[in-house]
């Protein structure tokens, strides 16, 4: 059976486009150059024409500006831009401690191996309390013994003003020295972090100390231990190591160090001391 095809279609719909296109092209050509030179007559009356087209483009032009001067400028409304304000104050610190607390209890080492460095333990004392926010405040002084009232501490709880910061600091100033240069000498510093966290108020405790634990309970893991079960009320334990370790000064005015400071154990006690009661460790 013989299959019927289509004629085939030598020019195609976009050929005859583009033959179209060209032939207007030259059609257009062909109106516009004159076949001969213009008459002086035709040049006239085409200026004619562009004069009265360009001064009908002048009026209209001269009407729309008086109508637009007719019209009132509106005034741009400007919004102010709101600086939003943060969600939450920013706590002042010191050294990266918070400073913010209700009743603060600065735990502070009066031990023999202060002796060599008797201003850098007050000067960290002083800009702890002076940079505080407390309610309240007391200073628990410690070496062998626990001095938390008496001759070296007679107020009790003190309301945080500048007036008695200012008070106590004199005082300390006297203290510090008379207690690091006399008897006895050792570091109990297990009881004196008792003795903080046995007050019912105490929220936050500033523990400043330069030694591993020498009398008392000496065991930097049982001390820990009894901490835990004794902080009840979840205050807030910050320790500060002020100096090095079993450091201090010979006969001849040298530095020394003692071999038996075991400081890399304080390093952890003070460490383990602060993260298990939500506070900050600080080397001074």
């Amino acid at each position: 059976m013989r299959i019927n095809r289509g004629q085939i279609q030598v020019f195609s719909i976009s050929f005859l486009d583009v033959l179209s296109g060209a032939l207007g092209a030259v059609i257009i050509l062909f109106v516009v150059v004159p076949k001969s030179p213009a008459t002086p007559e035709a040049e006239q009356k085409v200026l004619q024409r562009l004069q009265l087209l360009n001064q009908s483009l002048r009026m209209e032009n001269k009407s729309l500006k008086e109508e637009l001067k007719s019209r009132p400028i509106p005034k741009k409304s400007v919004t102010p831009k709101t600086i939003p304000k943060p969600t939450k104050k920013p706590k002042a610190t010191l050294f990266g401690l918070p400073l913010k607390a209700d009743h603060a209890a600065f735990v502070i080492d009066v031990s023999g191996s202060m002796s060599w460095q008797v201003e850098n333990l007050y000067n960290t004392v002083e800009s702890l309390l002076l940079s505080s926010d407390v309610e309240k405040f007391r200073f628990i002084y410690f070496d062998e013994d626990i001095y938390s009232s008496g001759n070296y501490w007679r107020h009790g709880w003190l309301p945080g003003t500048a007036s008695n910061k200012d008070l106590v600091l004199q005082q300390a100033a006297r203290d510090i020295v008379d207690l690091i240069r006399s008897e006895p000498a050792s570091t109990n510093s297990g009881d004196a972090l008792y003795r903080a966290i046995s007050f019912t108020d105490t929220d936050v405790v500033y523990f400043i100390t330069d030694g591993y634990p020498t009398s008392g309970e000496t065991n930097t893991e049982r001390i820990l231990s009894r901490v835990r079960k004794m902080n009840r009320r979840k205050a807030v334990i910050n320790s500060i190591m002020v100096g090095l370790p079993g450091s201090g000064v010979d006969q001849q005015g040298r530095v020394s160090f003692d071999p038996n400071a075991k400081p890399k154990l304080l390093y952890d006690f003070l460490h383990k001391l602060a993260e298990e009661n939500g506070g900050v460790y600080v080397g001074r």
